[in-house]
């Protein structure tokens, strides 16, 4: 049931009395699907969109309301989660921004909100297998939908920047363990998480040498060959603590 615009002033008002001040969590939520890497983004307007994120609960540990806010926001609870940065900058203001979010949402033009003054942003990222999210819009959003990292619509605040510097700490985590996984379903070939690589690198990869690399991690376990047949068939791989 759609909320009306005092029931959403409501809501933020009472936020100065529940979350921590001056502190905010956004969630950069990587999915994967015929060799494009999305992310997850919230509608707050015709055209105008935002990562999902939230606040910290008074009583409430940071990597908590994380995972917390990403639960929210696709269903899932077994995920791959990860602190990335922290955005601080002194003139980390958005005060004209959330004036036009306010008229976005048709609220009342406030002056003092909480919501308006300074915060920083402790920023992370999760990988899923998109197939099993159910992306799911907040209280005043309008659709919860995957985009192509590749072609981002308009965003709020500085969500651009965030989705662009999870990016670069993504592939350079990927330099030391195979994270992609993740985002295939459980049971995935070679080629599969080949291609997945090549996509988030935005690169061509050598397949001899990538494949001998991820062998050399020695965290996948051979299983079947996909359909049951071994000729010319390749075979099916897992995540060992899968």
């Amino acid at each position: 049931m759609e909320k009306k615009p005092k029931e959403i002033l409501k809501i933020i008002q009472s936020g100065e009395h529940l979350f921590i001040p001056h502190i905010s969590v956004d969630s950069v939520i990587f999915g994967y699907e015929t060799n494009e890497l999305q992310v997850l983004l919230l509608e707050v307007s015709d055209k105008v969109w935002m990562l999902p994120g939230g606040y910290v609960l008074k009583e409430e540990d940071l990597d908590t309301a994380a995972h917390r806010n990403v639960i929210e926001r696709i269903g899932l609870e077994n995920i791959f989660l990860k602190q990335f940065h922290t955005f601080g900058q002194s003139d980390r203001s958005f005060k004209n921004e959330i004036a036009q979010l306010f008229s976005h949402l048709s609220l009342p033009e406030t002056e003092g909100l909480w919501i308006q003054e300074r915060f920083i942003s402790v920023a992370y990222y999760a990988l899923v297998n998109k197939a099993l999210a159910h992306p799911k819009p907040n209280f005043f959003t309008q659709r919860c939908q995957w985009h192509s990292v590749q072609q981002l619509p308009k965003l709020l605040l500085d969500h651009e920047r965030i989705i662009t510097a999870a990016l670069a700490a993504f592939q350079s985590d990927l330099a030391a363990y195979p994270l992609a996984y993740h985002l295939l379903p459980k049971k995935f070939t070679m080629p599969e998480l080949h291609g997945a690589f090549q996509t988030i690198h935005q690169k061509q990869l050598d397949r001899s040498r990538f494949q001998k690399k991820m062998f050399e991690y020695d965290v996948f376990e051979r299983l079947e060959p996909r359909g049951g047949v071994a000729h010319r068939r390749p075979y099916l791989y897992r995540h060992r603590e899968s």
